[in-house]
């Protein structure tokens, strides 16, 4: 099936199915391009022990760097109860469109599985929310431990448009600096979102050979 797969769409793919031991039943459920990068990027051990380091991860999707993003769109962890993941999504939908608008594009950072069915799992965006954004993180916290997606839900539109996606969970030895989050202008502010803008551009950058990454600030 992956040969003939590959012969057809002319590049390497991975396959997702399903499948059951007794009866034996093998399900097909969709294939995806794998996308190989030609940027060659390096992340040396000691940059993710910098003081500048915003975030990192050792579980990151893509490859690449970017290094023009001001705005942040955040959920903040505060006030972030699954109970209210509903609305987070129309929030965060609410600051794509200006952002979209403007010619803004923006890192996000959300908590739980984004593009989730199950809003008790994560936010239940849909790819067209969200679409500024150019770097996403995915992140939980102490009382709310799930595994994330790494972007399963919104994959064609990683690959097509080079999104960077990190995985950053509670118990990752990288921590998220919310402090420092919390300390950048406010540009609009939600009852779950926040909005902020950085004085100087971030660094963005992913080895995706190693699929390791991190987000330093300036």
């Amino acid at each position: 099936m992956l040969k003939t797969i590959k012969e057809a769409l002319g590049s390497p793919v991975e396959i997702e199915f399903a499948m059951t031991i007794n009866p034996n039943r093998f399900g097909f459920l969709q294939v995806r391009r794998m996308v190989v990068a030609k940027e060659m990027i390096e992340i040396g051990d000691d940059e993710f022990l910098g003081e500048d380091v915003l975030l990192a991860s050792d579980s990151v999707c893509g490859n690449g760097k970017i290094e023009h993003l001001r705005d942040i769109v955040y959920v903040k962890p505060d006030s972030f109860e699954t109970r209210h993941t509903r609305r987070i999504a129309t929030e965060l939908a609410e600051i794509n469109t200006q952002l979209v608008s403007q010619g803004h594009h923006y890192l996000l950072i959300a908590l739980g599985r984004l593009g989730t069915t199950d809003p008790w799992l994560g936010i239940p965006v849909r790819w067209g929310q969200i679409s500024g954004a150019r770097a996403i993180v995915e992140s939980t916290q102490q009382d709310f431990k799930i595994e994330l997606s790494q972007g399963s839900h919104y994959f064609h539109n990683m690959t097509s448009l080079g999104i960077l996606y990190y995985s950053v969970p509670y118990n990752s030895p990288h921590k998220i600096d919310w402090n420092w989050l919390a300390s950048q202008e406010i540009i609009e502010e939600t009852s779950h979102v926040r909005h902020v803008r950085t004085k100087e551009p971030l660094k963005i950058k992913v080895d995706g050979r190693k699929g390791k990454g991190l987000i330093q600030r300036k």
